[in-house]
């Protein structure tokens, strides 16, 4: 498909989205008894053993595809802006429906985080290039882990707060409160400092100073306060903190992904750090690196397409001009 085609084809591929009173309370209802749910099983599965988690969690995300129609319309979506010249569509539907049974899996291996303890954590993972991590800190500048929604990431910052590293994460408000606290209690007892949006540049800034980590997760939507870049062969926009961090303290960025073996494990895995580049342009500056570091995420998706969170309108912001 001519390049043309292709960006005025995701300018319409996600649909409109219905504005009635009843699509809105409609989706308020979802949203809600969504949270619900999810409580409720945080409540009572934390406790359960490895194996029988792995089996409940592939039935909830099994359950939520069935459930859902808008949302497997968004992961089709994104699966055919992604793949749709690599990939038949029989071979998308698999990756889909994989790709929800994983999520499942995360959400009860999250919900069982509280109980595991350090010892449990690095049990179930095995870590990688942890020397790339000493090497940053040993500068005496900090460190961002660049990461993104692959496998599960909430193991990926575990398994670093068990080994030790002064690791903060940002994190973004639910609708409902009583979701987000009891997310931000579950990360800090695993060992994160979590920081909300508002005031997380400031106390990201000023815990690279006192020479941690700082985590960033650059995969999502930034709409209007993120730079366009190269995604999978399209523009998207994306948040360019960690290019921001990267430039005004020296801090390394640290690629560090974990994907789920098929015995139930973990693999975690510090790169190098991505070379920063400088332009003598700022704005180009945020831009280039920005791009770099999305490629970086892109790579590690297309190692393990089944394992990325699709259920989010990556592409749903367009560059000026494109429309949408």
């Amino acid at each position: 498909m001519p390049a043309e085609g292709h960006n005025r084809g995701i300018v319409v591929s996600y649909g409109r989205e219905a504005h009635s009173a009843l699509y809105q309370w409609q989706r308020r209802m979802q949203t809600r008894l969504g949270n619900a749910a999810a409580l409720w099983i945080a409540r009572n599965y934390r406790r359960i053993p490895p194996r029988a988690a792995s089996g409940i969690g592939a039935g909830i995300g099994t359950l939520i595809r069935l459930l859902s129609p808008r949302h497997r319309r968004i992961v089709m979506t994104n699966l055919r802006i992604a793949f749709g010249q690599e990939k038949s569509e029989a071979e998308l539907a698999r990756i889909a429906a994989a790709c929800y049974q994983h999520l499942g899996r995360c959400l009860v291996e999250f919900v069982r985080l509280p109980g595991m303890g350090s010892e449990e954590v690095r049990r179930v993972t095995e870590m990688r290039g942890s020397e790339h991590l000493d090497r940053a800190l040993a500068e005496g500048k900090g460190g961002i882990v660049l990461t993104g929604h692959v496998g599960n990431w909430e193991m990926v910052g575990a398994r670093l707060a068990a080994d030790g590293y002064p690791l903060n994460v940002i994190a973004r408000a639910q609708r409902d409160s009583t979701l987000t606290e009891y997310i931000r209690r579950t990360r800090e007892t695993a060992g994160m400092r979590v920081f909300h949006r508002g005031s997380a540049v400031k106390r990201c800034l000023g815990a690279l100073r006192k020479n941690e980590l700082v985590g960033v997760l650059l995969d999502q939507n930034a709409g209007s306060e993120g730079v366009f870049v190269d995604f999978f062969g399209s523009a998207a926009s994306t948040a360019p903190g960690a290019a921001a961090f990267a430039l005004r303290t020296g801090a390394a960025v640290l690629p560090t992904f974990g994907w789920r073996n098929p015995d139930g494990t973990h693999s975690v895995v510090v790169s190098e750090p991505v070379p920063l580049v400088h332009t003598g342009d700022h704005r180009e500056d945020m831009r280039v690196n920005t791009a770099r570091y999305t490629k970086t995420i892109e790579n590690a998706i297309r190692a393990h397409p089944e394992q990325w969170f699709w259920l989010h309108k990556r592409w749903k912001s367009r560059p000026p001009g494109e429309g949408g």
